[in-house]
C-alpha cells in the first residue's frame, strides 16, 4: 500500500515546472538588473541564491508567498514520494516477504493518521 500516488507526484511535478519556468528568469533577471545599478552587488556573488528570494520581495508580496508555498509543498510532496519509491526497491530487495508486510501495514497506519 504506497502512500503517496504516482499521479499526484506527476501533477506535483509539473505544476512546480511550470511555475519555475516563469519564476526562475524572473528572479534572475531582477538580481541582474539590481547588480548592474548597484556596484556592492559585485562584490556579493557567492549570496546568489538568497538573492533570488530577496528580489522577490518587490513583486506582490500576497501572490510571491502563495506560489513559493506551493513550490514548498510540491518538492514535498515529490521528495516524499520519490523517497518511498526508493524504500520500497530496497523492501523488495533486501526484505523476506513478512517483512515487506510489516512495513506497508506501517505506511497505512501512518498514513490513516495523518
Amino acid at each position: 500500500m504506497a502512500i503517496y500516488d504516482a499521479p499526484l507526484a506527476h501533477d506535483w511535478k509539473e505544476r512546480v515546472d511550470r511555475i519555475l519556468r516563469w519564476l526562475a528568469p524572473l528572479a534572475h533577471n531582477m538580481i541582474r538588473w539590481q547588480s548592474e545599478r548597484n556596484f556592492e552587488q559585485h562584490q556579493i556573488v557567492t549570496r546568489t541564491n538568497v538573492l533570488l528570494v530577496q528580489t522577490l520581495y518587490f513583486a506582490d508580496r500576497d501572490k510571491t508567498e502563495v506560489v513559493i508555498c506551493e513550490l514548498l509543498v510540491g518538492l514535498n510532496y515529490i521528495c516524499r514520494y520519490e523517497h518511498q519509491q526508493n524504500a520500497l526497491l530496497d523492501c523488495a530487495s533486501s526484505f523476506d516477504y513478512e517483512d515487506c508486510l510489516e512495513w506497508q501495514m506501517q505506511c497505512s497506519a501512518a498514513a490513516y493518521l495523518n
